[in-house]
């Protein structure tokens, strides 16, 4: 171990600054939007004066490398999974992922698309908020529940629960059987050399 690594433990534990490094991570969770859908304008509410959840930390940025939440809203798409695991590997440490909206937690109204994913198939998600689209205090909530688990708390934590839809698709008519074209008699040996 390096004097420096020794250094940090030393300053974490004895010193008990993890406490006071974890207070500073939940009061300024700035979050980076990958808006791709209709809940971008509920995440507007929540910045906007009647909600105002700067006041709680919550600080929208533009930039991912200056922010520690991504907030998913809405439907990814496969061409946007790449770009998802693009803005999440860009952003620093500590970070934390909130899916926001049905879209993004199990596809939506496009359950049974060729193109959706869900968003925990690319990244970890550390908080879910149902709804579509869900509501400012339920976006503000989910902040709430990722700052519980920066402290250590346990909290109320929202998780989908995976339901197999495909028993109600309907289902492909089977092909029909093509017209077998009744067989021609065979000649008995008999028939032939009378012929």
């Amino acid at each position: 171990m390096s004097i420096v690594q020794g250094l940090k433990e030393y300053m974490l534990k004895q010193a008990k600054l993890d406490r006071v490094i974890r207070w500073g991570i939940k009061w300024s969770m700035w979050p980076v939007h990958l808006v791709t859908s209709c809940c971008g304008v509920e995440v507007a509410h929540v910045s906007a004066p009647v909600f105002d959840a700067e006041r709680w930390g919550v600080l929208p940025f533009n930039t991912m490398r200056q922010t520690n939440v991504i907030l998913v809203e809405g439907t990814i798409t496969k061409k946007m999974a790449k770009v998802l695991k693009w803005v999440y590997e860009q952003m620093p440490e500590p970070k934390f992922v909130i899916a926001m909206g049905a879209c993004a937690i199990r596809g939506g109204l496009f359950w049974n698309s060729y193109h959706v994913v869900q968003v925990d198939t690319i990244i970890p998600v550390d908080a879910y908020i149902p709804g579509c689209p869900p509501t400012p205090e339920a976006v503000i909530r989910a902040f709430f529940m990722v700052g519980n688990k920066i402290l250590g708390k346990p909290g109320p934590e929202v998780k989908p629960v995976k339901v197999d839809l495909t028993p109600y698709l309907p289902q492909p008519k089977p092909a029909a059987k093509p017209a077998v074209k009744p067989a021609a008699p065979i000649a008995t040996t008999a028939q032939a050399q009378t012929a």
